[in-house]
């Protein structure tokens, strides 16, 4: 019997396992504005930070206009920051289309030297655009980096397509 059970469990991970496929689609960077003043909720800072400026590249390029940002809740605890990310922000192609964004994620990072330990986010687009209309279909994840203030910008969103 237990090597019926074996069998069927090594069948499962053969034959149904799949390989998932990743694409480079945007390079984000943004800055945000004022957010010093949080809330609190139960033992929680709640936070926004509009973005004021940014732009993208990738598949197209253009600038992230200044609506939207970034709604994120975090605590503190052994000199590190765990944040909750919730980013809705809107992208104004080269050529005049416009792209919804809608991401949640994680940034946590070191109190002191404000180093990054996890800056990952999943990602969803929504537009009317015909020639963009298959990023409605896509699922994306992003990795997160803080730029160098002479950059211009304050994070980067490296977003990538999964697929099978």
């Amino acid at each position: 019997m237990k090597n019926l059970i074996l069998f069927f469990l090594l069948l499962n991970t053969v034959c149904f396992s799949q390989e998932l496929k990743t694409k480079k689609i945007f390079n984000i960077r943004v800055s945000v504005g004022d957010y010093s003043q949080p809330g609190e909720y139960l033992n929680i800072q709640t936070s926004y930070a509009p973005y004021t400026k940014g732009e993208f590249d990738g598949i197209t390029s253009g600038k992230v206009l200044p609506v939207g940002g970034d709604f994120f809740k975090s605590y503190s605890k052994n000199g590190t920051i765990y944040s909750e990310l919730d980013i809705d922000l809107v992208m104004l192609t080269d050529g005049g289309e416009k792209i919804f964004c809608k991401a949640s994620g994680v940034l946590n990072y070191e109190i002191d030297t404000f180093k990054p330990i996890k800056f990952e986010t999943q990602w969803r687009f929504m537009t009317s655009s015909k020639k963009f209309s298959y990023l409605n279909e896509v699922i994306a994840i992003g990795l997160g980096s803080f730029l160098d203030e002479k950059s211009g910008y304050m994070f980067q969103h490296e977003i990538y397509q999964v697929y099978k």
